[in-house]
């Protein structure tokens, strides 16, 4: 089997910023002030500064245990000099085939913070799919300090081993067939997990 790959720059602004999210995300887009590449990159803020809120960044499904998924992105926190510095992280979790907003358990993901300092850095994991799951979501997880409670995000690149299975990624507009399996509420799914 071939590798697949999809990648997104955020550069297509008609296009929905994050897949969906989960905690205290009160606002995401597409900033143009400070991108890593290109014009625009994604940009998420955290109010209240409370948990690990996430946006989706990327759903890969069709699936089967033993599977790889790898994921790049590079990644910036908020640096004020007074308070800690914000990071990022990338982390996974599992969903049905054909519903993103579902909940069938972690994936996990880095041990490894991205963007301390104020500087762009690059995050990566891969995860190996575990027996009975067939989805992924990636998640781009900050962690916020204070008033530096923004994350930026650019250049993601997912990959995996299965080529038969589908990659979705945020900030570039779905394919058909992914449109009809997001639906409305997976472009801003604020799901709570049980």
């Amino acid at each position: 089997m071939a590798d697949i790959v999809a990648s997104s720059g955020w550069e297509d602004t008609s296009a929905p910023a994050i897949l969906g999210s989960f905690g205290n995300l009160s606002e995401w887009g597409y900033a143009t002030a400070d991108p890593y590449a290109g014009g625009s990159s994604l940009f998420m803020i955290e109010d209240p500064v409370s948990g690990t809120p996430q946006g989706y960044v990327a759903w890969v499904t069709g699936l089967s245990e033993g599977d790889t998924v790898t994921a790049t992105m590079w990644m910036k926190g908020a640096s004020n000099g007074v308070d800690n510095d914000g990071k990022g992280r990338l982390w996974g979790h599992y969903t049905s085939n054909d519903d993103i907003t579902t909940y069938f358990g972690s994936a996990s993901g880095s041990g490894d913070y991205a963007g301390e300092g104020g500087v762009w850095t690059l995050a990566s994991h891969s995860w190996t799919i575990a027996e009975g799951q067939t989805a992924l979501v990636i998640e781009a997880r900050m962690y916020s300090y204070g008033a530096n409670n923004v994350l930026l995000g650019d250049d993601l690149v997912v990959s995996t081993n299965n080529d038969g299975a589908m990659i979705t990624v945020a900030g570039v507009i779905p394919a058909p067939g992914a449109i009809a399996l997001l639906g409305v509420a997976g472009l801003a799914s604020r799901r709570r997990r049980g």
